[in-house]
């Protein structure tokens, strides 16, 4: 199949892109790609099966889609390169009203040892969020908070008992299901081992922590993002450390052992007493650790993941540059030797060139097309970085200003 699709004749499949990276900027895939579908599979497929279904030619279907809300076909709506503005395009997201009704609930529909989740039956809470952080394009481009209905989830479970006992929870706010405690408590009476994505910190309880502990699970996973109670307000977050350093307290009160911690560096107006607030929260937290613990004779261990800030797309950070390559570098060298010091404590870190990377693909238009086939051929990053260093940066490390290239978009 041709790389390109105008090099693609009558012959060749339609190539069809979704998922999230269609959602937030699809334009440096467009010369890649014959459609975008922009929204949830459930209020797409459809369309999309109709068209294969009822077009013989392939052209036929391409511009059938193109005629349709939801679909973005480079081929008939117009680059921003091309000059012209480009169609007002909706997201077709899942409502609250259709995850009410049966059928629209998604679960593993595969369980095999042969994947990232091995053996393990996958069941979405919700979708969106209840919180609005100012980096995070789920908060604002899957539309407001929403939550599949208990007795559904309840029903799947009855459906994974033959295959695994297994289970793991997703949402990008598993903890906020007004009734995740019953469906935990469910799921171990039905003799489930259970695990779920991080948790919101305010959606740490008496009740979760009990019933996860109670299946099994030793590890829990928040995100304070950032060490000072000031830089979280700035980016959304309003959580103070003290009401962070509580939850800690819970968890390893009931027995977990293992807690990961998700930063960023590079946010909007950090500064060097944030970036040392960060090994301070670890150093409290670390502390709590080894207060609670051996009381019930167990170890524990902290974990930092910690990565960049990518500003993405349809976020209130969309317009942000990124930060410079030797500060980021020197921060995250700031909390290597921090935690180099402190026993049981371990740190992660995503690339720095990896970050810029990602914030090229993430802002960029169509003309990204050069660096991306290059990369699909095997050029390493580090060198089409220093290669196309003229036409990345500008697109890294400037604010953008005036109409931003990916708001043909409608979101939420």
């Amino acid at each position: 199949i041709p790389l390109r699709r105008k090099d693609r004749g009558p012959w060749d499949p339609v190539i069809v892109m979704g998922g999230s990276c269609a959602s937030i900027n699809p334009l440096p895939m467009s010369e890649f790609v014959d459609v975008f579908a922009i929204g949830a599979a459930e209020n797409v497929l459809p369309d999309l099966l109709a068209a294969l279904a009822g077009e013989e030619e392939r052209e036929a279907v391409i511009e059938r889609l193109a005629a349709l809300d939801g679909f973005y076909v480079p081929a008939f709506h117009r680059h921003e390169e091309e000059g012209g503005d480009l169609p007002k395009l909706n997201k077709r997201e899942l409502t609250e009203e259709q995850m009410k009704a049966p059928g629209h609930l998604p679960t593993t529909a595969i369980v095999t040892p042969h994947t990232e989740f091995s053996e393990k039956f996958l069941i979405e809470m919700s979708r969106g969020c209840p919180e609005k952080c100012r980096y995070c394009w789920a908060s604002f481009g899957m539309g407001r908070f929403r939550w599949h209905p208990t007795e559904y989830i309840l029903a799947s479970l009855e459906r994974a008992r033959p295959v695994t006992n297994q289970l793991g929870f997703v949402a990008t706010a598993v903890g906020d299901h007004p009734d995740i405690e019953k469906i935990l408590r469910e799921a171990n009476g039905l003799g489930f081992r259970t695990s779920v994505s991080s948790i919101r910190i305010p959606a740490v309880t008496e009740g979760v922590l009990d019933a996860l502990h109670a299946s099994g699970d030793r590890s829990i996973t928040l995100a304070p993002e950032t060490g000072t109670d000031e830089l979280r307000v700035k980016m959304g977050k309003p959580i103070p450390n003290a009401f962070l350093l509580e939850k800690v307290r819970l968890i390893f009160r009931h027995g977990f052992t293992s807690l990961k911690l998700y930063f960023i560096v590079g946010l909007p107006d950090e500064t060097a007493e944030d970036v040392q607030g960060i090994l301070d929260l670890v150093a409290q937290a670390r502390a709590i650790m080894l207060e609670e613990l051996p009381k019930k004779g167990l170890i524990g261990n902290i974990h930092l993941g910690v990565n960049v800030l990518v500003p993405k797309p349809f976020t209130p950070w969309q317009r942000e540059p990124m930060d410079d390559e030797k500060s980021l570098k020197e921060k995250i060298a700031t909390l290597r030797k921090g935690v180099a010091r402190m026993p049981n404590v371990s740190m992660g870190s995503v690339s720095v060139r990896q970050g810029i990377w990602q914030t090229y693909i993430s802002k960029a238009g169509s003309d990204a097309a050069e660096a991306l086939e290059a990369a699909a051929k095997g050029e390493p990053i580090n060198a089409l970085l220093h290669r196309l260093a003229p036409k990345i940066h500008p697109e890294v490390y400037r604010r953008l200003d005036g109409d931003l290239r990916w708001h043909f978009m409608r979101q939420g």
